[in-house]
């Protein structure tokens, strides 16, 4: 077998350090994704109070990871962005980054939806 492609423990664990590293970042960084931790905490809270099921906690858990892997997805698409363009303004980056913002407000929605079916109906 390949060295080069021979599992290595110290490897995943690198790996995930360098995207625990990337989730800080986003959170320190980003004013957007305070509140996003600022709602997980508080339906975590609510979902503890209320004693929802098995079913409701995953629907729950997907529509905050959802918001989160958006959120993610956006920040690091405009990051991407300012640095492939330097910072000047460009209108096909605007566009770029408004659609990306606008799949954060999606899953934000979504995220709305599925707390109101599993809090108050």
């Amino acid at each position: 077998m390949d060295k080069s492609k021979k599992f290595s423990i110290g490897k995943r664990l690198a790996s995930f350090k360098y995207a625990i590293s990337g989730i800080v970042q986003l959170v320190k960084q980003e004013h957007n994704t305070r509140l996003h931790l600022a709602a997980t905490i508080g339906a975590i809270i609510a979902g503890i109070i209320q004693g929802i099921t098995a079913m409701e906690w995953v629907a729950i858990s997907i529509a905050i990871g959802l918001v989160w892997m958006a959120e993610a997805f956006n920040t690091a698409i405009e990051m991407f962005c300012d640095l492939a363009t330097e910072g000047k303004w460009h209108p096909v980056v605007k566009k770029i980054k408004d659609i990306s913002a606008g799949a954060v407000l999606i899953a934000a929605l979504v995220s709305v939806v599925v707390a109101y079916w599993v809090f108050f109906y």
